[in-house]
């Protein structure tokens, strides 16, 4: 068992960025950047309690969300180590994505036109672009019978 691992989506909170003092083959210390993840839950396995913290390498992926602001909820996919005697380990973490609630694109295109037209008023950049009565009361409609 010791040394196996299986690919696993984690689902929790960024708590905040800090450094890891580690050291190398030859006794060089170094530091590295680590991410603090909190509430997590693993998603292909949610009865399985995880520690109050979970620590990642700062990568690329998280890199390329910019600077996070804690409380931002993160979506990770990454390799759980089996472990014998110790606790299970996280690491290797790709495909990471905010997280938080955002509501989906409707599927019906007057209502998407509809939003798209209420979302850009008051934009200056988009002070351009058609507005029709309609589809914004067509958009309102669909957003009460949403509530």
């Amino acid at each position: 068992m010791q040394g196996t691992y299986e690919n696993v989506k984690i689902i929790g909170i960024f708590c905040r960025y800090g450094i890891q003092q580690s050291v190398d083959n030859n006794g060089t210390f170094y530091y590295r950047p680590i991410v603090y993840m909190r509430n997590c839950k693993n998603l292909n396995n949610i009865d399985l309690k995880l520690p109050e913290y979970l620590l990642f390498n700062l990568t690329k992926g998280f890199k390329g969300l910019g600077v996070l602001n804690p409380g931002t909820k993160l979506e990770i996919h990454c390799r759980r180590y089996l472990k014998e005697k110790r606790n299970d380990g996280y690491g290797y973490p790709t495909n990471i994505v905010i997280a938080n609630n955002r509501p989906a694109f409707p599927d019906d295109p007057n209502v998407l036109a509809g939003m798209i037209m209420v979302k850009n008023q008051g934009n200056p950049e988009a002070e351009n672009d058609p507005i029709n009565t309609d589809l914004v009361e067509i958009y309102k409609n669909w957003l009460k019978s949403k509530a």
